[in-house]
């Protein structure tokens, strides 16, 4: 009876300190909620975690008494929380035997339908990579076996990624050179007083200076389409591929010709 008293004078004393908090995070709100009684689960997750995984977290979660990453919620007509990010959270603070939770949570008049759904999705797709070399380092850092085991991680496969060595390439065996894309309007006047402007600019040669006559937009515009059409990142790579698309280009229209003088 007196530990019922103590836990409900627990649960006035954090709703208190919650209400003046929730005035500073509108339209975001936080609540200490019972993680079996408060909390509905979804029904179609498209996020999943094997046996082993969501048993990592239990322990996890029941070691740490409390749920280090909240779950996010919209508040329902009849006082519960449908759960639609951290739903395998929830479920490993139930298993963990956890009497409450701390989650954040909005209002139905705030998140409608679709935008509950942008929020599960994007929650789930928007992670982020890791560096291999770097995780296997801090992971190394870890000299007790417990931590290690609370990371998650998985020794086989992360040991078993193969990386790009680097190590025996020195920066002398690299040679570089440097080019510079100078536009300007298609115009003869325009370009004829660029090359005189650049005959009296010390270190621009025409072997390290290429003029692009027509709109740097233009260029811009297609080198983004090439990104985006073959997932390329890096600009300099897209530039390769766009001289590779040229060089097809060029021999299809070659073959073209010789079959037109063939006939």
């Amino acid at each position: 009876m007196e530990k019922q008293e103590e836990l409900g004078s627990v649960e006035l004393d954090v709703n208190a300190k919650l209400s003046e908090i929730n005035q500073l995070i509108v339209p975001y709100q936080l609540a200490y909620v019972s993680p079996s009684d408060d909390c509905l689960l979804l029904e179609r997750n498209a996020r999943y975690m094997t046996k082993e995984q969501q048993d990592r977290l239990t322990s996890n979660v029941k070691h740490d008494g409390f749920l280090s990453q909240l779950p996010f919620g919209i508040k329902q007509s009849n006082g519960k929380y449908k759960i639609i990010s951290g739903n395998h959270r929830v479920k490993a603070a139930v298993k963990a035997g956890l009497d409450k939770i701390l989650i954040l949570y909005g209002n139905e008049l705030d998140f409608d339908e679709k935008r509950q759904l942008a929020v599960q999705i994007s929650h789930n797709s928007i992670s982020g990579q890791d560096d291999l070399v770097l995780l296997k380092s801090l992971y190394m850092d870890l000299d007790d076996l417990f931590l290690k085991q609370y990371s998650g991680i998985d020794e086989k496969l992360l040991f078993d990624c193969k990386t790009l060595d680097l190590s025996a390439i020195a920066e002398k065996d690299l040679e570089l050179y440097s080019l510079t894309f100078m536009f300007c309007e298609a115009n003869r006047d325009n370009v004829e007083h660029l090359l005189e402007a650049l005959d009296q600019k010390v270190g621009l040669d025409g072997e390290s200076t290429s003029i692009v006559v027509g709109d740097p937009d233009r260029f811009i515009s297609i080198m983004s389409k090439v990104q985006k059409q073959f997932g390329i990142k890096n600009r300099s790579t897209a530039l390769l591929k766009m001289c590779e698309i040229c060089e097809r280009a060029i021999k299809a229209i070659e073959q073209e010709e010789t079959c037109l003088i063939k006939t």
